[in-house]
């Protein structure tokens, strides 16, 4: 378990697609204008870096298109919003200051329906647990049938 940093990136050689990378230790150095290219769009701290890149992508993983490269085919706030939503104790270190209006507030929305997403898959679950207990409960009181 390493500390470190999930990294999304964007590149002018690839339109269209976005990078997940990891950096362990000190902070990456930050873009400072919108014309750098590779160019990081949005970097979080997470306690275990490669749990929260394994997590990341997962919620990626049907538009994976390069396993080598980590290389996605997915809209810059959506990307952004599968890692806000990952439920390991991470925090916000960067978020592209050069981002068009309104992609914040599409970021957080989509944020809240995947974290709203998870909390149902939970529920579900639990759900079924509960009804599997009941059902081993009532066949130990039945006479093991």
């Amino acid at each position: 378990m390493e500390s470190g940093y999930l990294i999304i990136e964007t590149s002018e050689r690839h339109p269209g697609l976005v990078r997940l990378c990891t950096a362990a230790g000190r902070l990456p150095r930050l873009p400072e204008s919108a014309a750098e290219d590779p160019r990081i769009r949005y970097l979080a701290g997470f306690n275990d870096v490669d749990a929260a890149l394994m997590h990341a992508h997962n919620a990626l993983r049907h538009r994976l298109v390069n396993a080598d490269t980590r290389l996605y085919r997915v809209e810059l706030p959506r990307a952004i919003a599968a890692v806000e939503s990952i439920t390991l104790p991470h925090r916000r270190n960067y978020l592209d200051p050069w981002l068009e209006p309104g992609v914040r507030e599409t970021i957080d929305a989509m944020t809240a329906a995947h974290a709203a997403r998870q909390r149902q898959r939970a529920r579900i679950w639990n759900l079924v647990g509960w009804i599997a207990l009941a059902l081993l409960a009532a066949q130990a009181l039945t006479g093991f049938l």
